[in-house]
């Protein structure tokens, strides 16, 4: 194609905005149209001429993710599962907040959300004892609409966890990248969260910034019944 020679020649580790690769594929084609060239976007990357860093910056060569991913909770949600861990130490749960999502996302969500999962014989008592002890709105397995009328700022929400989802064994309540990704796609609070044009950078971002085992990914996505959907954004 006409632009293959002159992408290969850029050199291998620049940073290009959006803009910076149109204007370098305007030289050698100046009829070529901001509209067609982000249509051409989505070919070059098919072709890997081109690999997305990050949210509208580009290079010619794949970053290497050898980064290990470590969730970053706020400090009330550090308290939070502090607070569980002493008073059930035995229990299996693994909190998600909704501010996690923020290094993936375009738009920031600005109000925070926790989603405790938690082994499903023990949901209804971490409720009442959240309930009893916590500032904060408390939902049990909300559907859709409780969750939009309950809702509040802050607001911790308790659902059933997935047997056998991957797990960090150092700190079994944390979430883990694999777990995140499925989950987004899987677990209906988490959905809600954000738009669902957000999934492709969500997606990228985290394969691009972090080291991920697939295998682990998508032995969890099968069990939550989303591994078609997770590869079709893993391959796009």
């Amino acid at each position: 194609m006409w632009y293959e020679e002159k992408l290969l020649a850029q050199p291998d580790d620049t940073i290009y905005t959006r803009k910076e690769l149109f204007l370098i594929l305007q030289e050698i084609n100046p009829e070529l149209s901001y509209n067609s060239f982000k249509w051409l976007l989505s070919e070059l990357l098919s072709k890997k001429l081109i690999y997305r860093r990050g949210y509208d910056t580009y290079s010619r060569s794949k970053m290497k993710a050898t980064q290990l991913y470590t969730p970053l909770y706020s400090q009330e949600t550090q308290k939070l599962k502090a607070f569980l861990e002493e008073e059930y130490p035995l229990a299996e749960f693994c909190i998600f907040e909704s501010f996690l999502l923020n290094e993936f996302l375009n738009h920031q969500i600005a109000q925070n959300t926790v989603i405790i999962q938690v082994e499903k014989d023990l949901g209804a008592f971490v409720f009442d004892f959240l309930e009893e002890n916590s500032d904060k709105r408390v939902l049990y397995k909300p559907k859709q609409e409780e969750y939009m009328r309950y809702w509040t700022a802050g607001c911790i929400i308790i659902v059933d966890k997935i047997s056998e989802a991957p797990n960090n064994k150092q700190n079994p309540h944390d979430m883990v990248l694999e777990k995140l990704l499925v989950d987004v796609f899987a677990e209906p609070m988490i959905r809600c969260l954000f738009s669902a044009s957000e999934y492709p950078l969500i997606m990228e971002t985290a394969m691009e910034r972090y080291s991920l085992d697939e295998k682990k990914m998508m032995r969890y996505a099968r069990r939550r019944n989303a591994a078609d959907k997770l590869k079709k954004y893993m391959e796009q």
